[in-house]
């Protein structure tokens, strides 16, 4: 039988169910699909950040000066599919201090949007965006905050600073114990995002 055969054939014995049968039948299948993306869900939980990892879509440039300065890059539209499989959406705010690399904007953006079909939780992702920026850069210091838009009434924001001594830092600089970079929030209120 091919799969159109197969199909009609289905169709044809739910049809002859009662309705009560009809709806235990879908119910068992739905359960069935709950259980395995549950399933799914919890294996990715147990893969390591470098499953995700795009660092590859990362382009760097020399830096042109030997003298410091701070780059901040706000990323407004950043999109996945959170564990839940539904879209997630979020900001990106980089405040980035160079050494020898800086960030080729281009390439940044093309290393966000493949994020997008990805199922993973925003923790997990701004965890591998932070390793991934590290790694390729190498730059003297980097703070990543990523704000989540609200769902179900409720909002987050999770920040990763270099400079923090549980993240290999040496916790020389003082700025991130204020944690002020929260997209402008104090002047523009939420409604602006």
């Amino acid at each position: 039988m091919s799969s159109e055969q197969d199909f009609l054939h289905t169709l044809e014995s739910m049809r002859s169910l009662t309705v009560a049968d009809r709806r235990r039948v879908i119910d068992t299948l739905k359960q069935e699909r709950i259980k395995r993306e549950e399933q799914g869900r919890s294996e990715l939980a147990l893969l390591p950040n470098s499953h995700w990892s795009k660092a590859h879509l990362l382009r760097r440039i020399p830096n042109p000066t030997s003298e410091g300065y701070e780059q901040k890059i706000h990323i407004p539209e950043f999109t996945f599919m959170g564990v839940g499989s539904q879209p997630d959406f979020g900001e990106i705010l980089l405040t980035f201090y160079p050494r020898d690399w800086t960030i080729e904007l281009k390439s940044l953006k093309v290393y966000k949007e493949a994020f997008r079909s990805d199922i993973a939780s925003y923790e997990r992702l701004a965890n591998v965006i932070y390793e991934d920026i590290m790694t390729v850069f190498e730059p003297c210091r980097l703070r990543l905050s990523v704000q989540m838009r609200p769902r179900g009434g409720i909002s987050s924001v999770l920040t990763i600073d270099s400079d923090w001594a549980v993240r290999g830092g040496k916790e020389e600089l003082s700025d991130w114990k204020s944690n002020v970079d929260t997209f402008g929030l104090q002047i523009h209120g939420t409604t602006r995002l």
